[in-house]
């Protein structure tokens, strides 16, 4: 890619993200490596996907057409079991999504959002975007294997706190929890 301009993913909540090679190359080495597949293969796959973006001169892409690109093109590699497995990683991710809800109290109920957990960790434990939005991504791996269909947000701010400690992230830091709206 030139640099002239920044390609967004549009996530399922509506956010809008850089478009974020490490990230994708990642995700694409974890279904690779099931089978066969080095980094840097990931990687190259991963740069390919981008500049195909970039040369349609699309500036946002929605993160469903992000996962069906790298499905293809691990496919089109010939990493057919690496393609089938992300594929049928996505699509159990957003299955249990869809079923857990988050009881912010008083009533109120909502569906599961790892974003809004990913932001208050950034905000209340001064961490960047990119270690929140991992953190988060573990707190939803550990509630999505809870099975339970609904969780308290008090346990769910809980269990970020522990990974965040965990982490060694916490040491002297003040905890912000913004009030609930």
């Amino acid at each position: 890619m030139d640099g002239s301009r920044t390609i967004r993913v549009i996530k399922r909540d509506g956010s809008r993200e850089p478009f974020d090679v490490p990230k994708l190359a990642g995700a694409m080495f974890r279904a690779m490596r099931q089978t066969t597949g080095r980094y840097y293969d990931a990687w190259q796959l991963a740069l390919a996907i981008e500049l195909y973006v970039d040369r349609c001169g699309w500036s946002c892409v929605s993160s469903a057409a992000v996962l069906e690109m790298t499905v293809k093109v691990l496919h089109r590699s010939a990493l057919h079991a690496a393609g089938d497995l992300l594929e049928a990683h996505g699509f159990h991710r957003r299955t249990e999504r869809r079923r857990l809800r988050v009881c912010h109290g008083q009533g109120k109920v909502t569906g599961w959002d790892k974003s809004w957990l990913g932001e208050l960790a950034e905000r209340s434990w001064f961490l960047s975007r990119t270690t929140a939005r991992i953190l988060a991504g573990k707190v939803e791996e550990d509630l999505l294997a809870d099975g339970r269909s609904v969780v308290g947000r008090q346990e769910v701010l809980d269990r970020l706190n522990e990974r965040v400690v965990a982490c060694g992230l916490a040491d002297a830091l003040p905890v912000r929890l913004p009030a609930i709206r």
